[in-house]
């Protein structure tokens, strides 16, 4: 993800003071690879102190880290005027082709570079030691919890999916210490989530939640707090293309790393799934 796309990702979190800096590096990039942090906070009109709050909020390491971000964004720049969004009335299938083929690569490509490796690490190493998963997410975020229900499942991982508020409520009721609870919400602001992760923090519930990049409500109550790049979707919108592929994205990660930290019971549950599904079928061919 480049430096302009983390700000607009978190402008709505950023002080008046932050986003003037903040501002300031977007318009004069190859000034600032070139400054220190107090030549910055003099051109920006801020101070230092400032400076290092907003690097904080952009999740990135140091002002140094955010010198090389700029200047990578720099030699790799884009031209494009305007993002290929969504959706205009007669459109041509190759527009409609390449504009969703380029916007899942871009989206794919900034969640690699959100992601963390020590979140990764530490998600799994909670896995590997969880006895019941709790998942939930609500609209399009569904689909990503029913994703995480069926792969997890598949490798002999005891998944329960909420599919009803109450029900799930009722379910979680009954969790234990060796539980854990993973919430979805690409806004990180959906109330029923929100509601859920406060009752998980109430009972000291493990808590792993999948948000997109910036400071969120649900992010805050969680352990470990995984997160995908904004989606390049308006307001209004055919369907949550991008987000999707974003969480799928994460999900995968995760799965493909527990895997192997677990490689010989995963292959072993995963080859006896496999082989009832196809003894199964063998039932219903013509």
């Amino acid at each position: 993800m480049n430096f302009k796309t983390r700000v607009d990702s978190v402008q709505k979190d950023l002080t008046t003071a932050e986003k003037k800096v903040a501002n300031y590096i977007v318009k004069h990039q190859e000034e600032t690879v070139k400054s220190n942090v107090e030549q910055l906070a003099k051109a920006s009109g801020s101070s230092s102190a400032t400076i290092v709050r907003m690097v904080k909020k952009l999740d990135i390491n140091s002002f140094t880290t955010m010198k090389i971000m700029i200047s990578m964004d720099l030699v790799g720049q884009d031209n494009e005027t305007e993002r290929k969004l969504d959706i205009k009335a007669n459109e041509s299938f190759k527009s409609i082709d390449d504009k969703l083929a380029e916007n899942e690569i871009k989206n794919i490509r900034q969640t690699k570079d959100l992601l963390k490796e020590t979140d990764c690490e530490n998600t799994v190493k909670r896995l590997l030691k969880t006895r019941t998963l709790y998942v939930f997410g609500i609209g399009a975020s569904a689909l990503a919890a029913e994703n995480i229900h069926q792969k997890w499942s598949r490798i002999g991982f005891h998944v329960i999916v909420g599919r009803d508020l109450n029900v799930f409520l009722a379910e979680l009721s009954n969790s234990s210490e060796g539980d854990t609870l993973w919430l979805i919400s690409n806004s990180g602001e959906t109330p029923e989530i929100v509601y859920v992760a406060q009752y998980a923090k109430v009972k000291k519930l493990f808590c792993i939640t999948l948000t997109m990049f910036g400071q969120n409500k649900l992010s805050k109550l969680s352990n470990i707090a995984l997160k995908t790049c904004k989606p390049m979707e308006p307001d209004v919108r055919v369907g949550a293309t991008n987000s999707i592929t974003g969480q799928f994205y994460v999900i995968d990660t995760i799965l493909y790393l527990y895997f192997s930290r677990d490689f010989n019971r995963s292959f072993e549950a995963i080859t006896s799934s496999k082989s009832i599904v196809k003894d199964y079928k063998k039932h219903f061919k013509l």
